[in-house]
């Protein structure tokens, strides 16, 4: 089904701050918004409310919408969160999954995509695909409730989380994750699967951390991305 203007508009949008293309602070101008997708106001501040309903972005006096900070004490409450229900959600789909022979192929064909994107050092495309493996999991689960909560806790989280990928050698041991979960999964392992999707983000989230100690980071540094065709303000 094709997607309406304004939805459109929304998914692009919703997936430039997840990828911190544009950044925490950033004021979202209505009328650069409006000049870049060619419509008028009215779509692009129904977007922004859609946003603001999905905590990515908050209204401010005098300012317009601006795009909400995200700390790593917010992913550290946050994450816990996401680990357990991902897990569930993937514990409910293993058999779902296991009797699909189609989506078994596509997730074995992700997984494969991943160690080759890997391979190159294709970090962004791999994200990318990441993503999509962890979505198709879920969206099997047969739990619309669980889908949305996870789709929201996701928005969130990954805003922050991708950046576990850029770790030294977090890559390649995320691609041997990948692989036992889709193992648990097609032998139809539920116990199996949740565990080893829980196993992925727990250690993504713990190189993630060590990282930050090491590198003596603060808790939240985010290049900065002037002004332009994205139609947003660093502010």
């Amino acid at each position: 089904m094709q997607l309406s203007k304004t939805d459109q508009i929304h998914s692009e949008l919703r997936q430039q701050i997840i990828r911190r293309e544009i950044p925490p602070g950033a004021r979202l101008s209505e009328n650069i918004l409006s000049h870049r997708w060619k419509v008028s106001r009215t779509p692009i501040r129904e977007v922004l409310k859609r946003l603001e309903s999905e905590d990515l972005v908050t209204s401010q006096s005098h300012k317009g919408f601006v795009v909400n900070q995200i700390t790593f004490e917010d992913i550290e409450q946050l994450y816990p969160i996401r680990i357990a229900l991902e897990g569930l959600a993937g514990r409910l789909a293993a058999r779902r999954i296991a009797e699909d022979s189609q989506k078994l192929k596509a997730l074995e064909r992700l997984c494969n995509d991943m160690e080759r994107l890997c391979n190159k050092g294709d970090i962004e495309a791999y994200i990318k695909k990441n993503n999509e493996f962890h979505f198709t999991i879920w969206h099997s689960c047969g739990n619309r409730w669980l889908i949305k909560v996870l789709e929201n806790l996701s928005s969130q989280v990954n805003r922050f989380i991708v950046r576990a990928l850029y770790v030294p050698r977090r890559i390649d041991k995320s691609v041997q994750e990948h692989k036992e979960i889709y193992k648990n999964l097609s032998r139809s392992n539920e116990k199996g699967v949740e565990k080893a999707i829980q196993n992925n983000h727990k250690r993504a989230f713990e190189d993630l951390k060590r990282e930050f100690v090491k590198s003596n980071l603060p808790t939240y540094s985010l290049p900065r991305i002037g002004a332009g065709r994205s139609g947003f303000q660093v502010i």
